[in-house]
Order: structure tokens, then C-alpha cells, then sequence
């Protein structure tokens, strides 16, 4: 759940809430978004207005009314760049796989052994 006593200060500038996400709020952000995009609320890899406002309200009522658009973009950048990461780790080696709908990647037992040997 978010923390809502911690402040960030940077340098000359105001003081803001900072918004520590957790996987089951990552969970509601994913799902938000996947039906946002059902909707067809995702047009040339960019969402519309219509979508942030709709995610928005489901993270509102979700997590509390606390969250905002901002909050949300931040958090898409960052699972973007922790998948793209993983991605590049996993994507050339033979055996891994994603898996769409655990979210995780997926090898047998014995890639894995082999990729823990060589690492």
C-alpha cells in the first residue's frame, strides 16, 4: 500500500507524496490497462485521455483516491523498463519463454540449471 508519510525532498523543488507500489497494485494498474486496451482506448502505442481518466478511477477505488495520472505513467516506465531488462536477459537465450498470462518467464528445470552454471 502506498506510503503516505514519506516525503521526497529534491532540491529546489516542492515537496511531493512518494507512491510505493506493490504487486497487488501492480496487478490493478495491468488489469486497468489490458481493459482499456479491450476498449480500444490505445491508439499507435499511445493511450488516450479516456483511458488514464478510467484508470485513474479503478486505482481510485482500488488503492484510494490518492492516485493520479502522473502516479500512473510513472509506474508504466518503470514495469516497462524492468520487463525490457528481464527481456534482454532471457529473449536470446533457447528454452525461456514469456508467459503471457502469469506474467513471468518460464524454462524447465533443467534450462534454468544450465543458465545458473553459466552465470
Amino acid at each position: 500500500m502506498p506510503n503516505k508519510g514519506n516525503k521526497i525532498v529534491e532540491a529546489n523543488q516542492p515537496s511531493k507524496d512518494n507512491l510505493i507500489w506493490s504487486y497487488d497494485m501492480d496487478e490493478v494498474l495491468l488489469n486497468a490497462l489490458a481493459e482499456e486496451a479491450s476498449k480500444g482506448n490505445r491508439h499507435d502505442g499511445s493511450w488516450t485521455t479516456e483511458a488514464y481518466a478510467n484508470v485513474v478511477k479503478t486505482l481510485s477505488i482500488a488503492i484510494g483516491p490518492h492516485i493520479t495520472k502522473n502516479h500512473i505513467k510513472n509506474r508504466m516506465k518503470t514495469l516497462k523498463d524492468h520487463f525490457a531488462e528481464a527481456y534482454d536477459l532471457f529473449h536470446h537465450l533457447s528454452g525461456f519463454a514469456w508467459n503471457p498470462v502469469i506474467r513471468k518467464f518460464k524454462a524447465e528445470e533443467e534450462v534454468w540449471q544450465d543458465f545458473i552454471k553459466v552465470s
